[in-house]
């Protein structure tokens, strides 16, 4: 456990403490969604609100993605190359002990990010969050919250996991761009990000509707836009808990400490 608290320390330290990181985790997500709200484009994706509004949740769906496929991946690859993983595999440190204790500190950095955002949204744009059903409604604007904070969560260990099977096959910033670009691309433009997923071609709506990062944007979206409806949240929250699930299982079996 003292191994797991350690690493869990170090790992949330150099997170925060090197500023490209920084850049990237923050700032630029924040950049995203300032330049959308500002562009005219909301009325021509037919979401019948203000584009700030509809694109807030996506755009934090996607930050949580990211955060795992192209942050988690790369930083793996990078300690790779830096040699920190041979100096781990002569300790007794697990790689279970490893793998949690960097997802454990990426997601604090993810509920961070949604916090940053959300306040970004609400206070620049004056996007909506977790409205009531009616005034003092206070029962479903919490149900609203624990369940952003559970969608995060959820997806944000999805796909931290996947960024450690990524990097668990790529031994370079060359190997692994093309990887992560793979992966990420699809999800970054059919995943319910920008538009409805419903303005795609019928192929490419069964496809989109087979990725995580839908389930987690329509979750978001149900959760910041309208009130509290457990119905609609628990199948977003089932199919995510799936995800989870399996990609825990190929996360555990294939994960192996190595240059």
């Amino acid at each position: 456990m003292n191994s797991f608290i350690e690493l869990f320390k170090a790992n949330l330290k150099m997170i925060f403490r090197e500023k490209e990181g920084f850049y990237w985790t923050i700032l630029m997500p924040a950049f995203i969604y300032v330049a959308l709200s500002v562009l005219p484009i909301g009325k021509s994706m037919g979401t019948g609100m203000e584009y700030s509004n509809y694109v807030l949740p996506g755009i934090i769906a996607m930050t949580i993605m990211q955060g795992g496929i192209y942050g988690l991946a790369y930083w793996m690859v990078d300690l790779k190359l830096r040699g920190i993983i041979k100096r781990l595999m002569a300790t007794p440190i697990k790689p279970w002990q490893l793998a949690t204790s960097l997802i454990s500190a990426r997601l604090v950095t993810v509920l961070a990010q949604t916090v940053i955002l959300t306040l970004l949204g609400v206070f620049a744009f004056d996007a909506g969050f977790a409205p009531y059903s009616y005034p003092g409604d206070y029962t479903g604007f919490a149900g609203n919250i624990f369940s952003t904070i559970i969608l995060v969560l959820l997806g944000g260990a999805i796909f931290l996991c996947l960024g450690l099977i990524i990097s668990n096959y790529a031994k370079s910033y060359d190997t692994a761009a093309p990887i992560t670009s793979a992966i990420g691309l699809p999800l970054t433009l059919l995943g319910n990000v920008f538009y409805p997923i419903e303005s795609l071609p019928h192929s490419l709506q069964v496809f989109a509707k087979l990725l995580p990062i839908t389930y987690l944007s329509d979750g978001l979206r149900q959760a910041y836009l309208y009130p509290f409806d457990f119905n609609k949240l628990s199948f977003d929250i089932l199919i995510l808990t799936v995800w989870l699930i399996v990609i825990l299982l190929i996360t555990v079996k294939v994960f192996k400490l190595k240059e």
